[in-house]
């Protein structure tokens, strides 16, 4: 048998038959006789080995052998290397454990794929047993993981064998190489994956998830720390200016809101919403409401007559246990609706009267009447759309219903708007949210986002003005220009610099961490660790 070398192709053993045929013919390096086998007899890593002597293994392992042998080989090698440590050693230079290695190599060599499935299915059993000795580990211990990844570092080191012919100090020497590099190496893998964590942050609650979505989704920015407290965001906004990073973007967002509020009302985005202009809509969409005037008589149902008793139940409730006390006029009041049926036209022409009461009422700061007056003119508008379902007129029903929408969202865009400036305050559309106001489509938007981000939706006219270089800023550019002689106009702006990139499009679209789920599972990080680290421990061997 002779060893032919080969540039392209592993070094290969063929018959020595055939090298004396090819001898006469052959120009190249002396043919070399007995080659050294070269070996790793304890090697953890999947390397592929020098030379590989195929004499008495067949020439395509089939790959259920390949995997087999790989998983012999996790199997054997923590054993291998507590008889190493066991004996000094003496182990290594057995026949058992030269060949065990140089059949490992034969298989890898052959089917790699199959081998290494193996060698990972073998170390399934011992990293397991790692694993779940947990309990074993003290409390503190088992709460850290960098002093659990140390741990299991160390552990694989000492599972790691060493290389064949190693006795006494040299081992033990290289045991202890392998112990520490496994116990740095496994501390620092989590030590890593919690500063990733630190940096980007914990992953919001599915609500703030939602909120953010929606503010983006509609134009609105937000500070990061209120999306993402993460150590990256708390510093980007520190060294900005907290403060000031909230009133910039509360600046951005009520531009939003108020294209938002006037888009609700059916109106050009750049409109100004002002008391007239409110007005004007409200005698729009009171036309519909004199349509109605023709529909005939009006039977309310049971519904009807359920709303009255509750707008006056507490009422009711007073004066029985207080019988001598002056009547509440919300009693009157409501009784006074209390009827078999009304015209329709007599029907439109309460609603105005009773919505102008209301305001009177609020006006004048009788607030359970003027909350009264409004209930009761919801009732009767219930009743007609009642009526228009029951008897068919679709048409009506679906511009009354549009009318009536459109005259409440103005109501609640008056309670909310500056009268002089037209701005529309978020916060007070979010307080008539929390107090149970019916608000729908963007008003909705708009005091939803207020409710989950407050200082991102203050008005302009609360905030004052708005500088962009402050005194703190124009310091900040002194100590710099002082500190790095002479660059203090790069120091002044880069508060306002950041500033705008914590509310760019780039760190906005970036506000939610990644909601991948984690690729392994804890068992199966710690059995990969283990492999990892047994890979580049046995690659230190060589």
């Amino acid at each position: 048998m002779a060893f032919i070398p080969d540039t392209q192709q592993a070094p290969r053993f063929v018959p020595d038959e055939v090298v004396t045929l090819a001898s006469s013919n052959y120009s190249g390096p002396a043919i070399q006789e007995n080659p050294v086998w070269q070996s790793n007899a304890g090697n953890a890593a999947f390397g592929k080995p020098r030379m590989v002597d195929r004499t008495n293994v067949q020439a395509q392992p089939r790959p259920l052998e390949s995997a087999l042998a790989g998983m012999t080989k996790s199997v054997v090698d923590p054993l291998v290397a507590g008889a190493q440590l066991a004996t000094g050693g003496n182990l290594g230079t057995s026949k058992l454990a030269q060949n065990l290695d140089k059949q490992a190599d034969v298989y890898y060599n052959e089917n790699p794929m199959s081998y290494i499935a193996g060698r990972v299915g073998g170390a399934v059993a011992p990293a397991s047993a790692v694993t779940k000795g947990a309990g074993m580990i003290p409390s503190f211990a088992r709460a850290n993981p960098m002093v659990q990844g140390a741990a299991l570092g160390a552990t694989s080191g000492l599972m790691t064998p060493t290389n064949t012919g190693e006795t006494g100090s040299e081992l033990y020497q290289n045991v202890g190489q392998n112990v520490a590099l496994g116990t740095a190496l496994g501390g620092a893998i989590p030590a890593v994956g919690q500063l990733s964590s630190m940096l980007r942050g914990k992953q919001p609650s599915p609500q703030m998830v939602d909120a953010i979505t929606k503010a983006r989704d509609l134009g609105y920015v937000i500070p990061p720390t209120q999306a993402n407290p993460s150590a990256l965001n708390r510093f980007m906004e520190g060294v900005a200016g907290k403060i000031s990073t909230a009133q910039n973007a509360s600046a951005k967002n009520q531009e939003i809101t108020n294209k938002l509020a006037a888009k609700s009302l059916g109106l050009a985005e750049d409109a100004v919403i002002t008391p007239q202009v409110l007005s004007d809509l409200r005698t729009v969409a009171g036309q519909s409401y004199d349509k109605l005037g023709n529909i005939g008589v009006i039977m309310p149902n049971k519904s009807y007559y359920d709303q009255l008793d509750n707008i006056k139940k507490p009422f009711v409730a007073t004066q029985q246990s207080f019988p001598n006390q002056t009547p509440s006029p919300v009693i009157n009041l409501v009784n006074s609706l209390k009827t078999e049926f009304f015209d329709s036209g007599s029907a439109v022409e309460k609603i105005k009267q009773l919505r102008t009461q209301a305001d009177d009422a609020f006006r004048t700061g009788n607030t359970e009447l003027g909350r009264a007056a409004k209930q009761t003119a919801n009732a009767l508008e219930n009743a007609i759309e009642d009526h228009l379902s029951s008897t068919k007129q679709t048409d009506l029903l679906s511009k009354f219903r549009e009318a009536r929408q459109l005259i409440a969202k103005t109501y609640s865009i008056e309670k909310a708007a500056n009268a002089t400036t037209g701005t529309i305050d978020a916060k007070k559309l979010a307080a008539q949210l929390q107090r149970g106001k019916p608000l729908s489509g963007e008003l909705k938007d708009i005091a939803q986002f207020s409710q989950a981000f407050p200082k991102a939706s203050q008005t302009t006219e609360a905030m004052g003005s708005l500088p962009q270089l402050s005194p703190l800023d124009y310091a900040a550019g002194l100590i710099g220009g002082v500190s790095t002689g002479g660059a203090g106009a790069g120091a002044i702006l880069a508060r306002p610099a950041l500033r705008a990139v914590a509310l760019s499009s780039p760190v906005q679209n970036r506000l939610i961490p990644s909601t991948a789920a984690p690729f392994l599972t804890p068992e199966q990080r710690n059995l990969a660790r283990l492999l990892t680290l047994q890979g580049v421990q046995g690659a230190t061997n060589e």
